[in-house]
């Protein structure tokens, strides 16, 4: 038995302060011939997750199921499935104002009033090699809302039969008919006939079509190529698939192919390339689907598929341990448009004191919705300097170009583009004199272009510096002081934040802080986030060996003026002379690079 509980408290842009609860519990057992499974699991309207789509919200859903072995070749099958929603459909997004203010909330829409009740009754019959199935399936579904085709009460008789041809190739078909004169909306009369062939053990290929005969599938059909995993039909040769479900039926699949060709040791090229099948947009009982630009958090539920291709061409370039190259061209076509996708990185070491980086990425924008918006570029340059042997003194010198950072989608519904670009420049050093004082300081100059029209361009400047002392109390315990100022001069507009901090050292690694910010001062040039006044509390960890032996042998000296009762007997191991390598491994992390560096 397993069991789960979930709490939340949400504070929701759209329902105000929301809480919510789910459960769910999950029973297997046996007894002789008789195997079961049990299980509940109930989500609240308000409970709100988005790190996973393992749940709707306002549904509760629980059934059993039996399996008993009548004799050595006959399995006779019983399932009760319960499925309530009483939670809100999710609402599409059509108009600008949901399209500007829409975070990463789904937006509520047509309140859920409907049951599902389902019970199937089976036999399973193995005949040699060939296994034949047969179901009885009675659905009734309950909808409080009036002229709902989902308010119906069906049964089904569900037959399957599979047929080995050889061992690893097997004809598969699938009839479901219905017996009342009503039909379930969302399970139709269908018809299915594939074959699979067990290319390895674990990976299959199939190929399936589907006919449909009534419900929201009515006169369609669907044929689908698929690979359950991945095989490599050679070395450097790898097919892959994919199944995209919609509740228990397969209503669009993708498979791919991916290559790679090593030209020279060290001159590698990959090529891919994907189709989807399937187009399908249908209705659940937790609301319908519809093509939307993006679905963030736990609309993912109302997501459908479109089909389309995709190709990617990429090179690696590797010639020594101090240079590496990449490039990547990939490019999608379908019917909601075209998109294209351009990478490229660099970074090497011309000397052991200078480190050199390079980013470019390019993107343009085609999904459901959005077409027509410009390219996203992105340009970063990065040269660093850190000595080998010392830890005093670091450097970072940036610049980076970005094309419609904070694009708004007007040409969607107005027929009219925004763009803007920025050029932002930055200079980040860290200066330690002793063990005890450590410096860090930043200045960046941003340059903002926006084209809100042909004849109407916005203009900015912007600077932003930034400060920062920490002082080691002792061994464990600092302080830190901070400021910020942001200036844009032909505004005469000035911003200025002030942090106060008092940190300690769980691991010579891991530093847990706490503090006050006095302002509001954060923009996305700065390395973290001060976006509101007030306490807060912080965790920094130091990731080491990002640079091989770079401060990694440990020294016995003791260093001055530290009081030995306040250390532990392993932290004195590990302490050093003042500015020496080992000294910054053991007391803890230094200010870290830009995040476009560290990571």
């Amino acid at each position: 038995m397993s069991a789960e509980f979930a709490h939340s408290t949400n504070n929701s842009e759209v329902l105000g302060l929301v809480t919510g609860e789910a459960y769910r519990v999950n029973f297997t057992g046996s007894v002789g011939l008789l195997t079961g499974r049990a299980y509940y699991r109930t989500a609240d309207r308000g409970f709100a997750n988005d790190t996973t789509v393992s749940f709707v919200p306002g549904q509760t859903r629980y059934g059993t199921q039996l399996n008993a072995r009548l004799t050595n070749s006959t399995t006779a099958q019983f399932a009760y499935d319960y499925e309530q929603n009483w939670g809100a459909a999710i609402r599409p997004v059509q108009q600008v104002g949901d399209l500007l203010d829409r975070d990463r909330e789904a937006l509520p829409g047509t309140r859920l009033d409907n049951s599902l009740e389902t019970i199937t009754v089976g036999l399973q019959q193995q005949i040699g090699r060939i296994s034949a199935g047969l179901d009885w399936i009675h659905r009734q579904r309950k909808d409080g809302q009036a002229t709902n085709p989902l308010d119906v009460t069906s049964s089904q008789l569900r037959s399957r039969l599979t047929v080995p041809v050889t061992d690893t190739i097997s004809l598969r078909a699938q009839n479901e008919v219905n017996l009342s004169s009503d039909q379930d909306t969302v399970y139709p009369n269908r018809t299915i006939l594939g074959a699979d062939w067990r290319v390895a053990p674990g990976v299959t290929l199939g190929i399936n079509h589907q006919f449909f005969s009534g419900g929201q599938y009515e006169d369609n059909s669907i044929t689908t190529l698929n690979l359950n995993g991945d095989y490599n039909l050679t070395e450097n040769t790898v097919l892959t698939g994919r199944y995209s479900m919609v509740d228990t039926q397969a209503m669009s699949a993708a498979v791919g192919i991916k290559h790679g060709w090593n030209i020279r040791p060290d001159l590698r090229m990959d090529l891919a390339y994907e189709h989807i099948f399937g187009s399908i947009f249908g209705r659940t009982s937790s609301g319908s689907q519809f093509a939307q630009p993006y679905a963030p958090g736990q609309s993912a539920r109302s997501l459908g598929v479109r089909g389309g291709d995709s190709y990617s061409v990429g090179l690696a370039y590797n010639p020594s341990a101090d240079f590496q190259a990449s490039a990547r061209y990939e490019h999608r076509f379908s019917s909601s448009g075209n998109n294209t996708v351009i990478a490229a990185a660099a970074n090497g070491k011309p000397t052991e004191w200078l480190t050199m980086m390079g980013r470019y990425q390019q993107a343009s924008s085609a999904n459901q919705l959005l077409e027509d918006l410009g390219d996203t570029i992105n340009l970063r340059l990065g040269l660093a300097y850190r000595h080998p042997e010392s830890d005093k003194f670091n450097a970072l010198l940036r610049y980076e170009y970005r094309q419609n950072p904070s694009t708004i989608p007007d040409s969607i519904l107005f027929g009219t583009g925004t763009s803007a670009n920025d050029h932002t420049f930055a200079t980040e050093l860290i200066y330690t004199p002793s063990w005890r004082w450590e410096f860090y300081g930043k200045q960046a100059l941003r340059k903002s272009n926006s084209f809100l029209a042909d004849d109407l361009v916005g203009t900015s400047l912007v600077s932003l510096s930034q400060l920062r002392a920490t002082y080691r109390l002792a061994y464990r315990w600092d302080v830190a002081a901070e400021g910020r100022w942001i200036r844009q001069p032909e505004a005469d507009y000035n911003e200025v934040g002030l942090v106060a901090e008092l940190g300690y050292y769980l691991t010579p690694d891991l530093r847990l802080s706490a503090g006050y910010v006095f302002g509001e001062v954060s923009d996305r040039d700065f390395d973290s986030d001060r976006s509101a006044d007030g306490f807060y509390l912080g965790l920094t960890m130091k990731v080491n060996q990002l640079w091989p032996g770079f401060g990694q042998e440990p020294v016995t000296v003791q260093p001055e003026n530290i009081d030995v009762e306040e250390m532990e007997s392993e932290d004195i191991q590990q302490s050093t002379i003042d500015n020496q390598p080992a000294m910054r491994q053991s007391l803890g992390p230094i200010p870290p690079w830009s995040p476009e560096i560290s990571r």
